[in-house]
Formats: C-alpha cells, structure tokens, sequence
C-alpha cells in the first residue's frame, strides 16, 4: 500500500474523530438545554440560574474554544458547530436574564 494512502487514512481518520467530537458536544449542549427548560417549567429559578451559567463555563466555552482552535480539521462541520454553540450560549444568557428577573436581581 503506498505511503500517501496511509496517510490520507489518517487524515479522514483525525476528521472523522473531530467531527464525532464537535457532535457528541452538541447532543450534550441539547440534553442540557431541555434541562434548563423544565427547571423554568417549574419555576426553580435558582437552580437554572446555576446551571445555566455552569453550562457555559464548563460545556460551551470550552466547545467554541475547541473549535476555533481545532475545529478547522473538521472543515466545513466546524462551521455549522461553532454557530449552535454560539446561539446555545446566547439561549444561556437569555435563561440567565430571566432567571434573574424572576428572583429580582439585576
């Protein structure tokens, strides 16, 4: 087997894992999102408060970290990823905001 096809292998291989990655990340993101839905379903507003805000230090942070850095190996999957996190953090915010108006804080 030539060389080159080994390494084009490894090439789709390292793709392929950082595509997997980028999505195993984006189900996560959408389990924690119902989470935060059914905490302002129930009105628990200091518990979507806290997790809300732990999901974008520990969850999407990292995420759009991860691909802005790494995420052009996964070209063009990365592009379609790294603007659901976007919008999830921006969907965060918003739970925050109304968490927050709830219990009255600023």
């Amino acid at each position: 087997m030539p060389t080159w096809t080994i390494a084009l292998d490894v090439i789709e291989d390292v793709r392929g894992s950082v595509g997997m990655y980028l999505f195993i990340i984006e189900e996560s993101i959408q389990t924690l999102g119902m989470a935060c839905y059914l905490l302002a379903k129930e009105q628990r507003w200091n518990d979507l408060l806290d997790l809300a805000n732990w999901i974008i230090a520990n969850v999407i942070n990292p995420a759009i970290d991860f691909c802005n850095n790494y995420g052009a190996i996964a070209y063009p999957l990365n592009m379609a990823y790294d603007t659901f996190y976007k919008a999830s953090k921006t969907n965060m915010e918003n739970y925050i905001k109304i968490a927050q108006s709830k219990l009255g804080a600023p």
